[in-house]
């Protein structure tokens, strides 16, 4: 325990929690922690950082009990296969340097062939200061009906260097779990890749100040609703779009519910077709959203309506 009375050091910047912490290094072998080496191995105990796991499968096996955390140190991990938290109440993290840059995490969770980077079946799992190279026709994170009380926040998502396919989605919510909050994310996407956010059938879900820069291609939908979902509140994301074209910011559906949506202080770039599109009238509120103009005196129009 010696990093407990470190001042700024590495036990501080873990989340307060009545669990274990496990650790675990970027890949087996030597690793720094404090100016000092150490020998990461999934032989070790995982519970300090100086016997740190080598895989962050390993972390995330160890992780079973309410309130445990798996901090992932700085660098690239490449799990074996999907993560499974299926065990209610864990933590996922990187290693935050203050809030962290939630454009770009210094944790990397490399692809996963053929398979999502994680798989979350558990109430009240918790995913920060990440940052994930999605794979080709599958998502960095997907999200059971049992995932209710899911936190996303604070990761970024590469989803330029995948080949383009519009199965591949950055967090994509495959059952109808309630109360998640995802907020200060940032998507990047390079070509006709599937949407930043799928939130599916998804209940009381909050999606907030959240980032999609589009770098090339056409974007079909940035973010996507289906018609199970209800209650979504989607505010004070940006949507960017460089060089490409995105044709829808916001997707939702017809066959819905009265207010099964509420977006708010939104922004949308001028080059994005149809900022808030197919919600049946009355299914979607919209309160102070704005699509970008061109031009140094533009200042961009208020949206009044749902496309």
């Amino acid at each position: 325990m010696a990093y407990l009375s470190d001042y700024g050091g590495i036990w501080g910047a873990v989340p307060a929690t009545a669990g274990q912490v496990f650790w675990v290094a970027p890949g087996a072998g030597s690793y720094t922690v404090n100016g000092l080496a150490y020998d990461a191995s999934d032989g070790n105990d995982g519970l300090s950082p100086e016997r740190a796991f080598a895989t962050a499968d390993a972390g995330v096996n160890a992780a079973t009990n309410n309130g445990d955390v798996v901090v992932l140190l700085p660098g690239t991990h490449t799990p074996t296969a999907s993560l499974a938290m299926d065990s209610a109440g864990v933590t996922l993290t990187g290693l935050p340097s203050g809030a962290g840059n939630f454009v770009r995490q210094k944790t990397i969770i490399d692809t996963v062939s053929g398979d999502q980077s994680i798989n979350v079946t558990a109430a009240s799992c918790e995913i920060a200061y990440l940052h994930f190279t999605v794979v080709t026709t599958d998502s960095a994170i997907d999200a059971s009906a049992d995932a209710d009380q899911l936190h996303v926040h604070h990761c970024s998502f590469d989803m330029a260097t995948a080949a383009a396919d519009t199965g591949t989605i950055g967090i994509d919510m495959i059952g109808a779990a309630s109360n998640v909050l995802i907020d200060h994310c940032y998507f990047e996407c390079g070509a006709a890749q599937g949407p930043a956010i799928a939130c599916g059938g998804a209940l009381e879900m909050v999606i907030e100040d959240c980032v999609t820069a589009q770098s090339g291609g056409t974007w079909a939908a940035a973010i996507t609703q289906a018609a199970a979902g209800r209650r979504l509140i989607i505010r004070r994301c940006d949507f960017q779009v460089g060089n490409g074209t995105g044709t829808v910011g916001i997707l939702g559906t017809t066959g819905g519910e009265v207010s099964m949506a509420l977006i708010s202080h939104c922004n949308f770039a001028d080059s994005i077709t149809n900022a808030i599109d197919t919600y049946d009238a009355g299914d979607c509120e919209i309160v102070e959203n704005y699509q970008a103009g061109l031009g140094s005196t533009d200042g961009g129009v208020l949206i009044t309506a749902t496309t």
